[in-house]
C-alpha cells in the first residue's frame, strides 16, 4: 500500500509544484488540484514553511488512525511510526517536530524519526498551537467548562489560561492558533447542547492577560494565513476574512472560499488547513466517518451487514440477540440520537428527538428499557452536563432522567440481574442501584478509566485504564474493587464477556480482536490471549465514542461498526493562490 501512496503522491505533487511555480500569485486566479492520496483525511496541518502537510488518516494495516507526512513537491509520503491512534496534529515553529494527542496524552515526535515523547496529560485533546518561545496552548479536556491551557513544549504541569463564559452558554474552548506575535491566539468557544449554536464564535486570547476579544461567529476551528487573513467555517462552508493583527479584529466582509467542507460535528472540527505560500488544503465532500454494522465469525469472515452506512456510534446487542441499539449522528443538526434495529425484520426505530446529544445506549436485561446519556439543557442543568436517562425500548412514555450532577457521565453496562447500572463519571467508574437510584463509586481512576462491563455472574467488572500510559484491559471484583488482574499486554480496549464467562474479548492496540480464556469460580484465572482476526472498526472522534463492537451470547459472532470507504468522498483539495479572488475586496 505504501508504494502506491508514494507513487500517487509523487505524480500529484510534481504537478502541483509545477503549477505553483508558474502561477503569479498577484495577477492570476486560484488553482485547484486534488491531492492523489488513497485515503480521506480526518484532520490536517500545514508546516510553518508551507511545504509539508501532516495528515491524520485511517491506516487499514494498523486498524487505527495515524499521521502521514505529505511533502508537496517531493516523491515521498510516509506514515510516522508511533503515531497510531493519533489525532489533531500541530507543528513546532521550526517545522521539525509534530505534537499530537494519543492515549489521553499530549505527545511529540521528531518528523525525521525518533521516539515519541510525552509532554503532559490531555484526556481528550482538542487542538493545540506552539510558539517560538516554546509555549504550547492546547485544549486538554472535552468536558464541561474546560478552557485552554498552556504548557512548556519540554513538558510540565499545564496551567489554565481561559475559562468558558457560562453566561454566554459556552461549554468549551478549543482549536487554538497562535497569531504572528506569539502572544495572542485565536480559538473557538463552543456549545454542544444543540440549543445554542449561535454561541459558537471565534475569540482572541492572550498569554499575558485575561484579555478576550470577540472576532466573528463560526462553527469550527480557524486558520491564520499571511499576509493577514483568517479562514473558518460556518456549517459546511469555508470563509476567509481579512484580519488586522494590530487591532486584533476582522475587516471587511467574509468571502466564501470552498463549499462542502468535511465536518466532525461531534467535536466542532472542520477538515482544512492554510499556511504560507497561499496554500490551502481541505477535505471536501462528506462521509469520512461512515461505518456500517457488519457480522463476522471467529475467522474474521464477514457474514452479513445491518442497514446502510451512516454515522454510527456505540453499538449494543440486546440480550436476546434479536435487536441492537446504536446512536447515529445527524450532520445537518450536528446532534446524535438513539436508535434501535430489529435484526430479523430489518426495521429501524428512532427513540430520541431532543436537539441535544443522546448516546451510548445499553439494554436492560429484559430488553424493555434502554439507558443512555444526554446533555440536554434545562433549569437544573444549565451547563448541559451529560446526564443518565431511561426510556422504554418500544418508544412508549417519555424518557426519564435518573441521575444528574455537574460532571459528564456515560452508561457502560446493565448487570444481568437488573440491579445495577455501571457508568463512567469523569475519569472514574461508578454504579447506580436500579431500585433506589443511589450512586456509588466503584473505582477512582489514577489516570482514566472507561469501558466498564459486568461479568455474567455480576461478581467481576472488566474495564480499560491508561494508568501505565497505554490503554490496557483489567478485571476487578464487584461491588467492591478489591482484586485486580491485567488481561491485555501491549495495549487493549473495549472488553466484552462471553455469556458463559469462559472468554473475555477485547481490541488490541492494532485493531485485532483478541480472545482471553477465563476460569471463573473459587479461583479467577486468565489464560493467554489469542488473536482472532484484524478488524477495521470505525475510529473514535469524541469522548462519547466508547463501543465499536459487541459479541453474541455464544461468542461465535461479532457485530462490528466497520469503517466504510465512501465512494462519494472526494480527494483532498489543494488550492494554490487561494486568496486571488479576494484581492481588492
Amino acid at each position: 500500500m505504501l508504494g502506491w501512496v508514494v507513487a500517487c503522491v509523487a505524480v500529484g505533487a510534481l504537478l502541483v509544484m509545477a503549477a505553483w511555480r508558474r502561477t503569479p500569485k498577484t495577477t492570476e486566479g486560484s488553482r485547484y488540484f486534488s491531492a492523489p492520496l488513497p485515503f480521506a483525511a480526518r484532520d490536517m496541518a500545514i508546516s510553518p514553511d508551507g511545504r509539508t502537510v501532516a495528515v491524520d488518516a485511517y491506516g487499514e494495516s494498523a486498524g487505527k488512525d495515524a499521521i502521514w507526512i505529505y511533502e508537496v513537491g517531493t516523491q515521498s509520503a510516509r506514515s510516522l511510526a508511533g503515531t497510531e491512534g493519533a489525532s489533531y496534529p500541530f507543528w513546532s515553529p521550526d517545522g521539525r517536530t509534530l505534537a499530537f494527542f494519543a492515549d489521553q496524552k499530549l505527545k511529540k515526535i521528531d518528523v525525521a524519526g525518533g521516539a515519541v515523547q510525552i509532554i503532559c496529560d490531555a484526556p481528550s485533546g482538542r487542538g493545540g498551537t506552539w510558539n517560538k518561545g516554546g509555549v504550547i496552548v492546547f485544549s486538554p479536556l472535552a468536558t464541561l467548562g474546560n478552557g485552554l491551557y498552556r504548557v512548556s513544549a519540554l513538558g510540565g504541569v499545564p496551567t489554565e489560561i481561559t475559562k468558558p463564559d457560562a453566561n454566554r452558554g459556552e461549554q468549551s474552548h478549543r482549536w487554538p492558533v497562535f497569531l504572528p506575535d506569539g502572544r495572542h491566539f485565536l480559538y473557538l468557544a463552543a456549545n454542544f447542547t444543540g440549543r445554542k449554536r449561535d454561541v459558537d464564535a471565534l475569540f482572541v486570547g492572550s498569554l499575558d492577560s485575561n484579555e478576550k476579544r470577540f472576532v466573528t461567529e463560526a462553527t469550527s476551528n480557524v486558520s491564520y494565513a499571511s499576509p493577514g487573513y483568517i479562514l473558518f467555517c460556518r456549517e459546511k462552508t469555508l470563509f476567509a476574512q481579512r484580519f488586522n493583527v494590530s487591532r486584533l479584529s476582522v475587516e471587511g466582509e467574509a468571502a466564501m472560499v470552498l463549499a462542502e467542507i468535511e465536518q466532525l460535528p461531534q467535536v466542532g472540527r472542520a477538515v482544512f488547513t492554510a499556511g504560507l505560500n497561499n496554500l490551502l488544503m481541505a477535505q471536501t465532500g462528506s462521509g469520512v466517518a461512515l461505518s456500517q454494522p457488519a457480522w463476522f465469525n471467529r475467522k474474521g469472515e464477514q457474514t452479513g451487514v445491518v442497514g446502510k452506512p451512516d454515522l454510527f456510534r456505540n453499538i449494543c446487542l440486546a440480550p436476546n440477540g434479536r435487536s441492537m441499539s446504536v446512536d447515529v449522528t445527524d450532520p445537518e443538526r450536528m446532534a446524535s440520537d438513539v436508535w434501535t434495529y430489529d435484526l430479523h425484520e430489518e426495521r429501524a426505530t428512532r427513540l430520541t428527538f431532543d436537539p441535544a446529544q443522546s448516546n451510548n445506549p445499553v439494554w436492560s436485561p429484559d430488553e424493555t428499557r434502554l439507558a443512555f446519556a444526554s446533555n440536554r439543557q434545562y433549569a437544573g442543568n444549565p451547563a448541559g452536563a451529560f446526564d443518565l436517562y431511561i426510556k422504554n425500548s418500544d418508544g412508549t412514555q417519555e424518557e426519564k432522567c435518573i441521575l444528574h450532577d455537574e460532571v459528564n457521565k456515560l452508561v457502560n453496562d446493565w448487570s444481568k440481574d437488573g440491579r445495577f447500572l455501571l457508568y463512567k463519571r469523569g475519569s472514574d467508574l461508578w454504579y447506580l442501584t436500579a431500585a433506589d437510584l443511589k450512586p456509588t463509586l466503584l473505582m477512582k481512576g489514577s489516570s482514566a478509566v472507561k469501558d466498564g462491563h459486568f461479568s455474567p455472574d455480576g461478581k467481576l467488572v472488566a474495564y480499560t485504564s491508561n494508568e501505565t500510559g497505554k490503554w490496557e484491559v483489567y478485571v476487578t471484583t464487584f461491588p467492591e474493587a478489591r482484586g485486580k488482574w491485567q488481561v491485555s499486554l501491549g495495549g487493549g480496549e473495549e472488553p466484552r464477556w462471553r455469556r458463559d464467562g469462559k472468554e473475555l474479548f477485547y481490541l488490541a492496540w492494532d485493531g485485532k480482536l483478541m480472545a482471553a480464556p477465563l476460569m471463573i469460580g473459587a479461583k479467577f484465572d486468565i489464560g493467554k490471549s489469542v488473536p482472532l482476526f484484524q478488524t477495521t472498526t470505525r475510529q473514535p472522534i469524541s469522548f462519547n465514542d466508547q463501543a465499536s463492537y459487541d459479541v453474541s451470547a455464544d461468542g461465535q459472532r461479532f457485530l462490528i461498526l466497520t469503517q466504510v470507504r465512501n465512494p462519494q468522498t472526494r480527494p483532498m483539495t489543494v488550492v494554490l493562490n487561494w486568496d486571488a479572488e479576494l484581492q481588492g475586496r
